[in-house]
């Protein structure tokens, strides 16, 4: 299977009236398509803060600082998009960093960084509001941003994980990224870091 190719059923189907309950004939079916509530799409400046407040939740003392964030938007905008959910009540509303009452809500992001030359480019973020993982949604992302790099005639794509973060590995991995080195220290003391790649073409 293509781990490009969008592998999963996307749409959601019931047997019975909503409200009275009553099962519909045999065979029948009443299907809504749930991508309509989940989009993948191009960040916007207006965006920047509910991403940041999604950066935060997702890698805490890790995450980028608002200016560090800001300027990645401004040199790596084609290649970071956003996975927007409905609106709701939640952390950072009252700051301004979350979504507008009944606005629609960021739940993760991917960001991606091509090396001058354009050949070459590197996953530098990728990241799912902790209340929404294991949804899928980490696997819709990255096939989203690895679908762009191609389409923007990038042929290796790097990135680096941390060796205990078992599971962002397997989704790696089933991308078919392999292992290309550990580097010690790669973010400071006893920050280390598996490097991995994939070839995109």
């Amino acid at each position: 299977m293509n781990p490009l190719s969008d592998d999963r059923n996307h749409r959601s189907c019931r047997t019975t009236a909503p409200r009275t309950g009553e099962r519909y004939a045999p065979g029948v079916r009443e299907c809504r398509d749930i991508r309509q509530a989940r989009e993948v799409r191009e960040v916007s400046e207006g965006d920047l803060p509910q991403l940041l407040r999604l950066d935060r939740a997702v890698f805490q003392g890790a995450a980028y600082p608002f200016f560090v964030m800001r300027q990645l938007f401004d040199v790596h905008r084609e290649h970071l998009l956003v996975l927007e959910g409905p609106g709701g009540e939640g952390s950072g509303v009252e700051s301004g960093e979350g979504p507008a009452p009944g606005g629609p809500r960021l739940l993760g992001y991917v960001l991606a960084g091509v090396v001058p030359g354009g050949k070459d480019a590197w996953i530098l973020g990728l990241g799912v509001e902790p209340a929404e993982r294991g949804h899928g949604h980490g696997r819709r992302l990255l096939r989203a941003g690895l679908a762009r790099l191609t389409d923007h005639g990038v042929g290796e794509v790097r990135l680096s994980v941390e060796p205990a973060n078992h599971a962002a590995i397997r989704l790696y991995r089933s991308f078919g990224f392999i292992e290309a080195g550990r580097r010690d220290d790669y973010f400071g003391p006893h920050e280390d870091r598996l490097i991995m790649s994939l070839l995109l073409r």
